[in-house]
């Protein structure tokens, strides 16, 4: 396969908006395209809706998000395009979903009525907390869209999770374990109940469990994605680690990069 201007074989390629012109975008959308490949195009709001819009019914996936300042009939004018052209258009959600001050609704609304619509929608709580009331109503109607919701989570398990993960949400978890044994069941009840449901629980793993931990989860369905360094081949967790790599992950269940955590 040859190199391009953009110095990636002819497979899938991530781009930002500010990295080309508009023309070179759609041009090179539609030569992955027709190659059987995707060109995934993260919004910065470099461009307008009109020009996002006709990427999208190229064929492109649309990344973007509440930073890029699109507004809600602007999703609905994308999403609507990414389908015409074969694909998605996906959203990470950073900030409140509650009503400011003057708002006449709840960014939580125009999210829920968007992921009807099919929009595929990502939230964590990294910068900002999240209620499990509102994580669980999004997760349905991302469901009732033909979606799974995505949700990053940082800190503590709590028991919205398992709601979440009956909807059949994807769920990502930083391990980094003080107390495995507090840990590890509840982990192995989330990710059984969300496989059996459709979704998942992605555990991006800091500092190693124990062998036994690593196969329990395993069995109940979790992915495992080691951010340490390998171990080394003595190691029984080295057969560990090279069994959770042989473990594909839906291209769906992440936000662009598979072993980010957001």
């Amino acid at each position: 396969m040859r190199e391009n201007l953009f110095g990636s074989e002819d497979g899938d390629l991530v781009l930002r908006d500010d990295q080309a012109e508009f023309f070179i975008v759609l041009d090179e959308t539609a030569r992955r395209r027709n190659l059987g490949a995707r060109l995934r195009l993260i919004d910065s709001g470099a461009f307008s809706v009109v020009e996002l819009e006709r990427l999208g019914a190229a064929g492109a996936d649309l990344f973007t998000s509440d930073k890029a300042g699109r507004t809600p009939a602007d999703l609905f004018i994308l999403n609507r395009a990414a389908k015409r052209g074969g694909g998605r258009l996906v959203y990470f959600h950073h900030g409140p979903l509650e009503a400011k001050a003057g708002d006449s609704a709840a960014p939580s609304s125009a999210l829920a009525e968007a992921v009807r619509d099919g929009m595929a929608l990502f939230l964590s709580n990294r910068e900002t907390a999240r209620s499990a009331a509102d994580l669980s109503v999004l997760a349905e109607e991302s469901r009732r869209g033909g979606n799974l919701l995505g949700y990053y989570h940082h800190g503590p398990l709590f028991p919205g999770l398992f709601e979440l993960a009956r909807r059949g949400a994807w769920i990502h978890f930083a391990a980094a374990p003080e107390k495995e044994n507090d840990d590890v069941p509840v982990l192995i009840a989330i990710a059984a109940e969300a496989a059996t449901a459709g979704g998942g629980m992605i555990i991006h793993v800091e500092r190693p469990y124990s062998e036994s931990a690593f196969e329990d989860l395993l069995a109940a369905g979790a992915a495992v994605l080691f951010r340490t360094p390998p171990s080394d081949y003595r190691s029984p967790i080295r057969r560990i680690e090279e069994t959770a790599a042989r473990r594909r992950l839906d291209p769906r269940a992440y936000y662009l990069y598979s072993d980010f955590m957001r």
